[in-house]
């Protein structure tokens, strides 16, 4: 059984570091205050029993504003232990697992507003290799459709973010340098007719 200083440091302890306490912890805790009785009501009876004269300035135990202040930080404490549970199932369900990213999280890019430079001046100089250095795929795949004509859809935030070092020759037609690209072990792109898809 903990003394009521051991308690008052528990109570502190649980504003200061919520994160230390489980659930479990805080609904027994405010079970306890629930079985406590209610301290005015006992020493309103204790003072009717024993024939005490009511004076003008009311007589509480010290021990009734701690519970007071202790309840009410545990209050506290439990809804930010809801709302942080519900950020949490927030997260998840905005975040897909890996198996559910196919479907539900397929995001394309837009190339139609991309072409600095034209066209017929590119397909020009064709044959000057253009070289990705260290290119994140995104970046180097909506220039390539951009030139193809071409929509990029990734399924995988992941895919984005892969560094690559790759030569593209103008020249190559778009299969072709889908080919070449997957030959990297992390790249998978599927060739569509008026799109590319980056799994």
């Amino acid at each position: 059984m903990q003394t009521p200083d051991e308690k008052k440091q528990m109570f502190l302890d649980m504003q200061e570091h919520p994160e230390n306490y489980s659930e479990e912890q805080i609904e027994a805790i405010m079970d306890e205050l629930d079985r406590m009785p209610n301290v005015e009501t006992a020493w309103q009876k204790y003072i009717s029993e024993k024939g005490i004269v009511k004076s003008e300035k009311p007589v509480t135990p010290s021990h009734s504003s701690f519970f007071k202040v202790a309840a009410s930080i545990i209050s506290v404490l439990m809804v930010s232990g809801i709302a942080l549970a519900a950020i949490h199932m927030w997260s998840l369900t905005s975040n897909p697992s890996p198996k559910d990213e196919g479907r539900a999280h397929t995001q394309v890019a837009d190339t139609t507003k991309r072409h600095s430079i034209p066209l017929a001046i590119e397909r020009e100089n064709g044959d000057e290799p253009h070289v990705f250095d260290n290119v994140p795929l995104d970046t180097m795949l909506i220039e390539m459709a951009d030139y193809y004509r071409v929509a990029v859809e990734f399924q995988r935030d992941e895919a984005r973010q892969l560094r690559l070092h790759f030569v593209w020759k103008h020249s190559e037609d778009l299969d072709r340098v889908v080919e070449r690209l997957n030959n990297f072990e992390a790249v998978n792109i599927i060739r569509e007719p008026e799109k590319l898809i980056v799994k």
